[in-house]
């Protein structure tokens, strides 16, 4: 399985099983012990502002919009704001109640909100640490006060079902949440998928496919796999229908790939209906998880896909979309996971799985369905749109004209709800901020509110809420390092008391001035601000990789000195 650990950190989430009597056997729910529920100090109140700049993920409760990031879990109230405002945000973070690091999943409805958090590892010696899984928290009452479980008690192996660990939180990350009533869903990298059906109160394990134990790897099911092997021999050597043999391979094929199966990355749930996302396909259950079936990418003998199956077996999204007509589509995000013939794309079904279409020139991490045949996607290209129900993709620039900001890849939110005065707005998270449409996506407003700087000309802070640098910085450059290449762009981020007419010039590691920037430019006071370098110099050329150095200065002698990295 190819390294996943990137791509999921930033964050955001079946052709009929084999029968094997190993795995048609049915889930059987098991009553879990209590579990240790931890209660943060509520006397903490939360920050005002938007406090990060990576957003991991976009949802609308129906009556606030959550956004998670890298810092936390910020929440906008419409009643009390327009959203575009700093003011208008505030963020839990752990001291509020949600668990260590940064939020990898998210799910909302009205006043309740869950969220799932992890963390890097430490002293691992190794150039990208394993996430850590630092568990789950929730919340009745819009975010006034909390409750936190952590891995380690949702994976207690002294409880019935879980005595099979995973044994560590290394590794565990939550990825995947959904709520319906009081059942929770939760896709858990190495854990697979645990679920409570009286609201965090006690779990149960269930594994996609069934089966009576969690597979971690192939060791796991040698003597499985032996059997199954021997019984096909058998069949074989005694002249058996082929037919027959032909079915006991593709068990023991799936029982192999049992390991792949357990490891769950997202889950949507609605009434008696489960869709989970695996590296191994993605699973549906119409009776609450007791029988389930697999969606697979198929090959034919020559080992090309077959028409109608997935176009590939890592289910990275899943979202349903109900449209004007009553129509149920299921919607996913296939990325390319072990496996001949496989194709990163989006893919959707309108039969409950039965058959499959791919579209889209890559996989998606979320989508929203804004209404007739439009339909929006984040992915790592960027933000897509198709206003044909996927017959054309188009690649939409996120920018907004007032700010200069751009939003880059990835996009991993994307989420839609109706204005007040009728308007459908657009949001969409990205790596570097979040950005909001309320025109279909011809203009963008974008809050991207990054670590404040005192401003040049008087010291001061400006502006309320959000994080402020502490060493008395007046200037930064980020993201540092930067890669022009890949549609990176690095942004000089200072402030103004007053009006100023602003340059910033950028100098090469032997002081030789590369690029003038802006050139006494009217810049606002009391404001923050951020100018945007492509990497290219003077002459459109782009420039060597290696350190720089910048200057920002004022028509009045304020000044500043920073500097960054480009590495393509």
């Amino acid at each position: 399985m190819p390294d996943t650990t990137g791509a999921l950190r930033r964050r955001r989430m079946t052709t009929a099983w084999p029968l094997c009597a190993l795995l048609l056997s049915c889930l059987q729910p098991t009553e879990a012990a209590l579990p240790t529920r931890f209660h943060q100090d509520q006397s903490t109140p939360p920050r005002t502002g938007l406090v990060g700049t990576s957003m991991t993920d976009v949802v609308w409760s129906g009556r606030y919009l959550w956004v998670a990031t890298e810092r936390g879990l910020a929440r906008w109230d419409p009643a009390v704001g327009n959203g575009l405002s700093p003011d208008d945000w505030i963020t839990y973070t752990e001291a509020n109640g949600l668990g260590r690091g940064s939020v990898s999943a998210l799910a909302a409805s009205g006043d309740t909100v869950w969220a799932a958090t992890l963390f890097d590892s430490l002293g691992t010696g190794l150039a990208r640490p394993p996430p850590v899984g630092s568990g789950l928290a929730w919340s009745t009452d819009g975010g006034i006060t909390w409750v936190h479980i952590t891995n380690e008690a949702l994976f207690d192996t002294l409880r019935t079902g879980f005595g099979s660990g995973p044994f560590t939180a290394v590794q565990n990350p939550c990825f995947g949440l959904s709520l319906e009533g009081d059942t929770v869903w939760a896709a858990f990298w190495s854990g697979s998928t645990i679920r409570s059906t009286d609201f965090g109160r006690t779990w149960e394990r269930v594994l996609p496919g069934g089966g009576h134990r969690i597979v971690y790897g192939p060791p796991d099911v040698e003597t499985d796999l032996r059997l199954l092997q021997f019984e096909a021999d058998s069949l074989e050597s005694a002249g058996a229908d082929p037919a027959e043999i032909a079915q006991v391979r593709t068990a023991a094929d799936s029982v192999a790939l049992l390991h792949l199966l357990h490891r769950t990355f997202s889950v949507a749930a609605w009434d008696d209906t489960v869709w989970i996302g695996t590296a191994s396909g993605v699973a549906s259950s119409f009776d609450f998880g007791r029988t389930w079936t697999n969606h697979k990418m198929r090959l034919n003998d020559f080992d090309e896909p077959l028409p109608g199956s997935l176009s590939a077996n890592w289910g990275l999204a899943i979202e349903r979309e109900i449209t004007a007509d009553g129509r149920s589509l299921v919607w996913i995000g296939a990325g390319v996971t072990e496996g001949p013939g496989q194709v990163a794309a989006m893919n959707f079904s309108e039969d409950d799985g039965r058959t499959w279409q791919a579209t889209g020139p890559t996989f998606a991490w979320d989508f929203a369905f804004t209404g007739g045949d439009t339909i929006w996607a984040g992915s790592d290209a960027g933000l897509l749109v198709t206003p044909d129900r996927g017959a054309n993709w188009f690649l939409t620039e996120v920018e907004d004209p007032f700010t200069r900001d751009v939003l880059l890849p990835t996009f991993v939110g994307v989420e839609r709800f109706a204005l007040a005065d009728g308007r459908v707005a657009l949001w969409a998270g990205a790596d570097n901020g979040l950005g909001r449409s309320v025109d279909g996506g011809r203009s963008w407003t974008i809050l991207s509110f990054p670590l404040k700087t005192r401003s040049l000309d008087s010291g001061e802070v400006i502006g309320d809420g959000g994080l402020v640098d502490m060493e008395g910085v007046r200037t930064y450059a980020a993201p540092s390092p930067f890669a022009p290449s890949q549609g990176q762009r690095c942004r000089f981020v200072y402030s103004l008391a007053d009006d100023a007419r602003v340059t910033i010039e950028i100098y090469d590691f032997a002081s030789h001035r590369v690029r003038t920037l802006v050139d006494g430019v009217n810049r606002a006071g009391a404001s923050n601000h951020g100018e945007n370098w492509d990497g290219l110099d003077d002459g459109g050329q782009p420039v060597a990789n290696g350190v720089y150095f910048f200057r920002v200065e004022t028509d009045a002698g304020d000044h500043a000195f920073g500097n960054l990295v480009v590495l393509d």
